[in-house]
């Protein structure tokens, strides 16, 4: 029954995915939409949902008894960043994309594709843990993978070291970040907002799965597939092995540290199939940012995400005995 009701979660969100799909094969999003559906999700939805999650399932005193949980996901992170490192020398991963490589690996898409599918599959009671992988995801990301994938560049923007740490502090304290941090400080302090606030920040944070299930239809409906032809033999390698290490190997590292370091089984649960998802989004941007093989970045994000219908659902059932 529970592998019927997790199955069930994964084709409605499926045919959320396959709506905008459909919208955008059919001409409804201009090339504005396309920023403007990610802007909504990051800016507006998100930062009230997740505020309103730290408040609606967590406690101050589980806030301060769970968090360290947090540190389990970044140890996977820093663990997978590392094997990607050296399995791209010993076999070779072209310089020109190495550190975008090892990036793919070690980043999931933990907030457009991890809240629909760890709702969908856990439920509700998932979200709070879903948040520790968000927090431990976004530091590592904008601190190591940033700077890897700036390394990669010949042509980086040029900025003095303070302006750098700047930048780095800033996507760090993203608007959704900043919607965590309001949350783990109100709960600290034990402070619930009034009643009318609360409502607000819910009817805006109930855009969060259905608006990031559409943009993902619609980013699936413009992959080319094409590019893939106008890639090298070698870059083509690079990509297939970058998808078995984010969509393989990942989550195995997960695992092996839940059976490491004991944890309640439904956060487990939620770090492994958090660790199995596709490539986190930002990837794309950076990579055309400052141009390190921003081709390569955009169809990792796009073919794992294709592939991640397929292993979801595999995941799905590995953990249901799990």
């Amino acid at each position: 029954m529970a592998f019927l009701h997790g199955l069930q979660g994964i084709l409605g969100l499926l045919l959320v995915v396959a709506v905008g799909w459909l919208l955008a094969a059919r001409g409804w999003f201009s090339a504005e939409m396309g920023t403007l559906l990610p802007r909504l999700v990051t800016r507006v939805a998100l930062p009230p949902f997740l505020m309103c999650t730290m408040l609606d399932f967590f406690k101050r005193e589980d806030l301060l008894r769970n968090f360290s949980a947090s540190l389990l996901p970044l140890l996977a992170m820093i663990l997978t960043f590392v094997l990607a490192m050296w399995l791209g020398r010993r076999l070779g991963v072209a310089r020109q994309h190495f550190g975008l490589f090892c990036v793919c690996v070690a980043n999931p898409n933990t907030i457009f594709i991890g809240i629909p599918v760890n709702l969908a599959l856990f439920g509700q009671q998932s979200l709070p843990f879903v948040l520790l992988y968000y927090f431990a995801s976004t530091c590592f990301f904008w601190t190591v993978g940033h700077h890897y994938v700036r390394a990669d560049s010949h042509v980086c923007p040029t900025q003095g070291l303070a302006a750098q740490i700047r930048e780095v502090i800033g996507q760090i304290l993203s608007p959704p970040m900043l919607g965590f941090l309001a949350g783990l400080g109100l709960v600290l302090a034990d402070v619930r907002p009034p009643d009318f606030l609360m409502l607000a920040a819910d009817f805006l944070g109930d855009l969060t799965t259905p608006l990031a299930l559409i943009f993902i239809g619609m980013t699936v409906q413009g992959v080319d597939l094409r590019q893939l032809r106008r890639q090298g033999g070698h870059s083509l390698r690079d990509m297939a092995l970058a998808l078995v290490g984010r969509l393989v190997l990942a989550p195995l590292i997960m695992a092996v540290l839940v059976l490491i370091f004991p944890v309640p089984e439904l956060m487990g649960k939620v770090f492994i199939m958090q660790a199995s998802l596709p490539v986190i989004v930002q990837v794309a941007i950076l990579s055309a940012y400052y141009r390190s093989d921003p081709q390569f970045g955009a169809l990792m994000v796009s073919l794992s995400t294709l592939c991640s219908a397929l292993t979801i659902p595999v995941y799905m059932l590995l953990l249901q005995g799990w």
